[in-house]
């Protein structure tokens, strides 16, 4: 049995007031471009949490086979992760994934010596294991709370960083993260261009016709340079807050204009049930640009947000 798809792939997809741990930021690679985190206990404590929760609850057959073998249940024992990459379209795997929560190191280690699903070995002290023919991918229990996922070479590195005072990249992308992470449940923060992002994205059609991938690859797009986004979990709605950087202030104003097209054609569906609130919601967002920056903000109401995704056909065609 291949341990990264026993032990973490349901982890990472069971998750896909403070500010993110200190320690794991301190941990990342001083050349990353993207970093994202998701505070799991006050997202798992929403409405939506719960209802997230309930619904893994009904799938937990895979989840449940790794809690029996090595007593890890991330939807108990998982509090926070942290993922960070210098190239997200890399075929060497997720960058470095950092978990915080609690492990038992023996039992896990007693599971792969049983089941021979990896191999261990030991680097500055720090139990490190890995399964063969898996990419050079590996992970390390660092302590009992924390565990650090990525390929070989950059969990080493991570684990030669564990302990330091201060973060490895640069301070003002530390503040935005501490920031942003401070009030919202999930959080991204990228200087990574909107181009290199989306080559991962499939292209599902124009614009026209619907397709996301159409309308990230298009030219006010591919024209932003920096990103951070925020989502928090409320009682009654989600809401989102996004900032962009474009490459120039022509491109920023057109930010602003596509996304105001799309409140538009929102709009022009609020007679739909599942619609209403949200159009409602677009009237009262907040968007501003400043010289080659811009900041949306907007509260889309919980009920609103389910009926639409829960409809069979999409709500608004563009």
């Amino acid at each position: 049995m291949r341990i990264t798809r026993f032990f973490f792939a349901p982890i990472l997809a069971a998750f896909s007031a403070l500010a993110a741990d200190t320690a794991l930021l301190n941990m990342i690679m001083a050349d990353a471009r993207f970093v994202a985190g998701i505070d799991i206990d006050r997202a798992k404590a929403s409405p939506l949490g719960k209802k997230f929760m309930e619904e893994l609850d009904k799938k937990d057959s895979d989840i449940g086979k790794m809690v029996a073998a090595t007593g890890f249940d991330p939807r108990r024992d998982l509090r926070e992760v942290v993922m960070a990459s210098n190239d997200l379209n890399s075929k060497k795997g997720p960058g470095l994934v950092l978990m915080r929560g609690a492990f038992d190191a023996s039992k896990i280690k007693a599971f792969i010596n049983v089941t021979g699903a990896g191999k261990i070995e030991n680097f500055n002290g720090v139990e490190m294991f890995s399964a063969p023919n898996q990419d050079n991918m590996s992970a390390a229990i660092v302590d009992p709370s924390l565990v650090v996922f990525g390929s070989s070479d950059t969990v080493k590195a991570a684990v030669q960083r564990k302990g330091a005072a201060t973060a490895a990249m640069s301070a003002e992308t530390f503040a935005q993260i501490r920031a942003l992470s401070q009030s919202n449940d999930i959080w991204i923060v990228s200087t990574m261009p909107i181009a290199e992002m989306t080559k991962a994205i499939p292209s599902s059609g124009a614009p026209s016709t619907g397709g996301m991938g159409g309308m990230m690859n298009g030219d006010v797009f591919k024209g932003i340079q920096q990103a951070a986004f925020g989502v928090r979990f409320m009682a009654e709605a989600i809401e989102l807050t996004a900032e962009t950087v474009s490459q120039n202030e022509k491109d920023a104003t057109a930010m602003a204009d596509v996304i105001r097209f799309v409140s538009t054609m929102v709009q022009m569906n609020r007679d739909k049930p599942e619609m209403k609130g949200i159009a409602t919601a677009l009237d009262r967002m907040k968007l501003t640009t400043d010289a080659r920056t811009t900041r949306l903000q907007i509260a889309l109401p919980m009920n609103d947000m389910e009926k639409m995704f829960n409809s069979k056909q999409p709500a608004v065609k563009i």
